[in-house]
């Protein structure tokens, strides 16, 4: 967990040990699934001396999905599972999805053992590899059609930081992002205040930053050739922002394939920023996607 310093807008990064469940119940109850949120509050009103991790806890709870032999054994123990569909019922759906399934797996296996490797959890993005499929939207569409409740990605995030070697791996990675960029502290300062700061002011920034670029070409193309392989890594993310735009306007669409945003009107960069904002907010998982791909890009590259 990063909590922000406001003297000096620098990462600081707590223990593991300090994710507890009591935290968790009482700060990201939101994002836990039904029955990790029932077995929390039980352990926490029993006030035991001490509290199990919530990797612990989502093993010891799971684990009779893990080893249930069939889908309705496990739709009978979860309560998020009653209303999952076997995939078999899609047998002769001739969407692209069923398709790519059938080609990789029996889809008699299918839809128990993908709740498993999904609760496991796998990142989406693994489980595309998994099942050696083109893309994840085939397994997003599954998921609708299926009525499978995926784990909402804060609650694998709070997971993963209530591991102490996560958690440090982590801490690590979101350090090197910040200081591989000279400008990075500058920017988020920038970020942070812009809702309220003047269009001068953010104009005046803006320049700022321009000019930096301009007396240090190397910053510059440390920053484009991240961009860049950030990109290359996200295929499924660019075919979704095709989409995206393809069902905004005709005026936006021209905006959007022939402006480049440091010659843009004001107009034109409003629309533009207001375009990709609408985009990462109506898709939270690829915008968490992106940022690890960038990550692991400056991991790869800069370390």
């Amino acid at each position: 967990m990063i909590v922000q310093n406001k003297n000096y807008y620098t990462p600081n990064f707590t223990a593991a040990s300090d994710i507890t469940l009591k935290y968790v119940l009482t700060k990201r109850a939101q994002y836990l699934p039904e029955s990790m949120l029932g077995e929390i509050k039980k352990i926490c009103t029993n006030n035991p001396k001490e509290l199990p991790t919530l990797q612990e806890v989502h093993q010891r709870v799971y684990q009779p999905l893990f080893n249930a032999k069939s889908l309705e054994e496990a739709k009978a123990i979860f309560p998020e599972f009653r209303d999952v569909i076997d995939i078999l019922t899609l047998k002769d759906n001739r969407s692209k999805a069923v398709k790519a399934i059938k080609t990789k797996i029996p889809l008699e296996n299918f839809t128990l053992q993908y709740l498993k490797q999904l609760y496991q959890p796998q990142k989406m993005e693994d489980l595309v590899k998994i099942y050696d499929l083109p893309n994840r939207s085939i397994l997003s569409w599954l998921n609708q059609k299926l009525k499978i409740k995926k784990l909402c990605s804060s609650y694998i995030q709070i997971l993963k930081l209530s591991d102490e070697k996560e958690n440090q791996r982590i801490a690590e990675l979101s350090r090197q992002a910040i200081y591989a960029n000279p400008q990075a502290q500058q920017k988020r300062l920038a970020k942070a205040a812009e809702s309220h700061r003047t269009p001068e002011y953010r104009a005046k920034k803006r320049q700022e930053m321009i000019d930096f670029y301009k007396r240090n070409p190397e910053a510059a193309n440390k920053t484009r050739f991240i961009s860049k392989e950030t990109w290359k890594k996200c295929p499924e993310i660019r075919k979704a922002l095709a989409e995206f735009k393809n069902g905004k306007s005709t005026y936006i669409q021209a905006i959007l394939t022939k402006t480049q945003y440091k010659n843009a009107t004001p107009t034109e960069r409003r629309i533009i920023r207001g375009f990709y904002k609408e985009f990462w907010k109506t898709h939270p998982d690829m915008k968490e996607q992106y940022r690890k791909a960038r990550l692991d890009v400056i991991k790869e590259n800069f370390s």
